[in-house]
């Protein structure tokens, strides 16, 4: 048995390598002596589905003690892992969601078992500060929670110790994984600190949970599972469409670049040559871009694709059929596992609102009304896919929030919310329409004026409309922007504590409305759950639920996710509505 001292926060701790079968005793003893260890996992990559994906190593410890265990040297390995795994009362963990599955695939250790006594730091943290380093929060990965709460000079030097180890390599960091041997000490390090510095965190962030939190952590942590299960499932990909799809989206790529190509342009990726088409043409390009060149942008290719402007939609298709091919087609292609299906990574606890964020399957970016990317994934065999999703979801939360009856009462009657705040302002229903969810946005009259292309004067008559049409709106705004100026942060229904930029208070009702909105969405996904639907389940996208389910009991099932999903939140409904379509997802689009 090697072992390695390392000090962190002013203690020596000791990081014991298991070798050899002998080294199994020891570690099996130190793990009964403990009623709650940090647990970590090393593999060869982050696709834990993929058929080269392997588990080499599994880690456990305490605050000064970790031990470090070659579970990819074979079967006596492999069971001490599972036993510590099972007999341990708690487990503490950074991000569990991937560890658990790790553990589920390659060892048999169902997540189910697992996740009861998991707590999970990077949910600790997000509820501590939910932003990004970009936001200017501390972040939520174990180098940044290490470097703020346990150690800085630790997080600098161990938990990059495998970036040094890919240059030394020559190789990429998430090539290293795979590579580098079980017996290079700097690898032994990094694995065994991982659990010590999950264990020193648990300690150090619970006390920092705002009390009025507190009771999120329950509620995240098994909204953690459900999506972890549903990752698990994964989605039936249409391999055969799929690769007609990739063919067709190349072919199509060709021949639009053929047709710019005859108008002057060889390279349609490049601004300037597509400037100097445009302009030869006779198209004046006014925009500049920080560097000073002739700006080409969406906005302005879209305007002349209406105009009718053969080249524009020449570039814009080839762009368009590069982009939908190599970024999502052949994607799904590559990451599908031995049984055709792709396992979305679904984050549950991503924007400092809370929202969730999906990569893998792009479900929440995908062209809203596009069935020909969406019709790659399918339902089982013998289901149909369904939609369960909230109908004016923010809207509804707003009206319940703010308090503001007749917002109520339009959407207790039935009425056309939309037509109301046109009707209030003289204008027709699509402007009436961007006003409401602009309101939701923290947007004013300029974005108005922008987005719906009308006068400044008159975005500013319809949000005066607006506001008169519901009075309790706006007083609820300026009060959450008071708290925001005062305490730098509002509180939601649900005991969220959101930051809010002082120089930005305006963002305090879309903060408040997003949070609560997602809050209503995963508060019926756990009942989902608890009700034995979580098998179907396959995707959450905002405020829909993409579930599959057997075709004989597609309309019954869809109606129930429905009425589990709806809730009364403080007097307003929230209602859902069910769609089913055929068996791929693209036929809920047709």
């Amino acid at each position: 048995m090697r072992q390695h001292h390392q000090i962190v926060d002013g203690d020596v701790t000791t990081i014991n390598v298991v070798e050899t079968v002998e080294d199994i005793e020891p570690f099996l003893r130190f793990v009964e002596e403990r009623n709650i260890l940090g647990v970590d996992s090393e593999t060869t990559g982050l696709d834990i589905y993929s058929t080269t994906h392997r588990l080499r190593v599994a880690q456990f410890g305490d605050h000064t003690t970790a031990w470090v265990v070659p579970v990819e040297r074979g079967t006596a390995f492999v069971e001490a892992t599972k036993t510590a795994l099972l007999s341990t009362d708690r487990l503490v963990i950074q991000n569990a969601s991937y560890d658990l599955q790790v553990f589920d695939r390659h060892l048999g250790v169902k997540m189910e078992e697992l996740w009861p006594k998991v707590t999970d730091t990077k949910i600790l943290a997000h509820l501590v500060d939910p932003r990004g380093k970009q936001e200017g929060g501390v972040g939520h990965s174990l180098e940044d929670l290490t470097r703020q709460y346990v150690d800085a000079e630790v997080a600098s030097n161990v938990k990059s110790l495998m970036g040094s180890l890919a240059k030394t390599a020559k190789t990429t960091k998430g090539e290293v994984f795979a590579a580098i041997d079980y017996d290079d000490p700097m690898y032994q390090l990094y694995a065994g600190m991982d659990s010590i510095l999950a264990a020193r965190l648990l300690g150090k962030l619970t006390k920092l949970v705002p009390g009025v939190s507190n009771k999120l952590i329950k509620y995240e942590h098994k909204l953690a599972e459900v999506c972890a299960i549903m990752e698990r499932t994964g989605f039936v990909l249409d391999v055969e469409y799929a690769t007609m799809l990739s063919e067709k989206l190349h072919c199509d790529e060709l021949d639009y670049v053929w047709k710019a190509g005859q108008m002057g342009c060889e390279n349609v990726n490049s601004t300037e040559q597509v400037a100097d088409v445009l302009e030869s043409r006779g198209v004046a390009i006014t925009g500049k871009t920080p560097t000073g060149r002739r700006k080409v942008d969406k906005v302005l290719l879209e305007r002349l694709v209406d105009d009718g402007d053969e080249f524009a939609h020449a570039v814009v298709e080839a762009k368009k059929a590069r982009k939908w091919r190599t970024t999502w087609v052949d994607g799904f292609l590559r990451q599908a596992d031995s049984a055709g299906r792709c396992h979305a990574s679904i984050q549950p606890l991503r924007a400092r609102t809370a929202r969730m964020s999906i990569t893998g399957i792009p479900a929440q970016t995908l062209p809203a009304s596009d069935n020909l990317v969406r019709n790659c994934f399918v339902a089982e065999h013998g289901h149909s896919i369904c939609s369960v999703d909230y109908q004016a979801q923010e809207l509804r939360v707003l009206a319940a929030l703010s308090g503001d009856q007749t917002m109520q009462t339009a959407f207790k009657n039935g009425d056309d919310l939309h037509q109301i705040t046109a009707a209030a302002s003289g204008v027709d229903r699509k402007i009436g329409k961007m006003t409401n969810f602009l309101t939701v946005y923290g947007g004013g009259a300029r974005n108005l004026s922008q987005q719906a292309n009308i006068p400044l004067d008159l975005a500013r008559q319809v949000i005066a409309g607006f506001d008169k049409a519901y009075p309790k709106v706006k007083p609820y705004s300026k009060k959450l922007q008071q708290d925001a100026q005062m305490r730098g942060e509002i509180t939601t229904p649900s005991g969220r504590v959101l930051p809010v930029d002082k120089e930005r208070p305006y963002a305090a009702l879309n903060y408040m409305v997003q949070s609560t909105a997602r809050d209503v969405t995963c508060a019926g996904l756990i009942r989902l759950h608890e009700q034995g639907f979580t098998p179907y389940l396959r995707l959450p996208i905002h405020d829909e639920i993409l579930v599959s389910i057997p075709k004989d009991k597609a309309q019954w099932g869809s109606k129930k996710i429905a009425e589990i999903m709806s809730s009364n939140f403080k007097g307003v409904f929230m209602k859902t509505e069910a769609k089913v379509g055929d068996r791929s997802w693209g036929s809920l689009y047709e």
